[in-house]
């Protein structure tokens, strides 16, 4: 993986993206070179004009792209620092990271299946988190809008940062989240996680599909949190699920009317 990002910079880092790291992650200029294994002044050197190695350069333009990656350093060579030094660069970097509601959220789904989940399933597992959320508690669990059109990726910013940055588990602050929310992300996990990728997909294709299709403004990209909440509120009733730990009852339904479909049609 540390080569793959490394592969993935083929510009020498400039003075002020290192000065971008150091102010990013919160750590000194010393620090920073010890935590990479590097001399003291190393990073001094570079500030004052000095040209870094091609290793080194590379290095630091992996750390300034990927925080993850910054993270996993900071773990790994946490003896390098004080503690001090290591504290306040950590809290930095997760924040970072956890820049809003829904990477807190996914974290959090990433922790609880203990890394072995993909960010493709994550991606259903957002959509009918915040559909529920709509349709039980009707406000959102996070601001972010879900894309329309029928793809796989309802959030593609989450998915694209997932894809660069991998499934890694993060301590995360998870007092963000009330135990009502919870409650039920570890109802819709205990639900869908019960199905493989291929039907849930195609689950979230089919109805990513209705719902956009039922937009006024067709040429929308984005399908509004109202009309997630009203369609899940009806999907509700019509399933009879009148509490969070009936949610499974949705795919469960949902998935077996859908292969009634596919073979019908087939």
């Amino acid at each position: 993986m540390e080569n793959e990002l490394l592969q993935e910079v083929n510009t020498t880092v400039t003075v002020d993206e290192i000065q971008q790291i150091i102010t990013n992650y919160k750590i000194g200029k010393k620090p920073l070179a010890r935590l990479l294994g590097w001399g003291e002044t190393t990073i001094i050197r570079y500030l004052e004009g000095d040209a870094p190695t091609t290793e080194y350069s590379d290095k630091l333009r992996a750390i300034l792209g990927n925080p993850t990656y910054y993270y996993s350093i900071l773990l790994r060579n946490k003896d390098n620092l004080t503690n001090v030094a290591f504290r306040k660069s950590k809290k930095a970097v997760l924040e970072r990271l956890m820049q809003s509601k829904i990477d807190v959220v996914a974290q959090y789904i990433i922790n609880l299946k203990d890394s072995e989940v993909s960010a493709g399933y994550i991606q259903v597992l957002l959509f009918y988190i915040q559909a529920f959320s709509l349709a039980f508690h009707g406000k959102e669990m996070f601001e972010e809008e879900c894309y329309a059109i029928g793809n796989s990726s309802p959030y593609p910013n989450v998915y694209e940062n997932m894809k660069k940055f991998g499934m890694v588990h993060l301590e995360i602050d998870d007092a963000v989240l009330s135990e009502e929310e919870k409650d039920l992300i570890h109802a819709v996990i205990d639900g869908f996680t019960w199905y493989g990728t291929k039907a849930l997909f195609a689950l979230l294709e089919r109805e990513s599909k209705v719902l956009s299709d039922s937009l006024e403004n067709h040429s929308s990209k984005y399908i509004a949190k109202d009309v997630l909440k009203n369609y899940y509120k009806e999907a509700l009733i019509q399933y009879n699920i009148s509490k969070i730990t009936e949610i499974g009852r949705y795919p469960d339904i949902t998935l077996s009317e859908l292969r009634r479909d596919m073979m019908y049609v087939g």
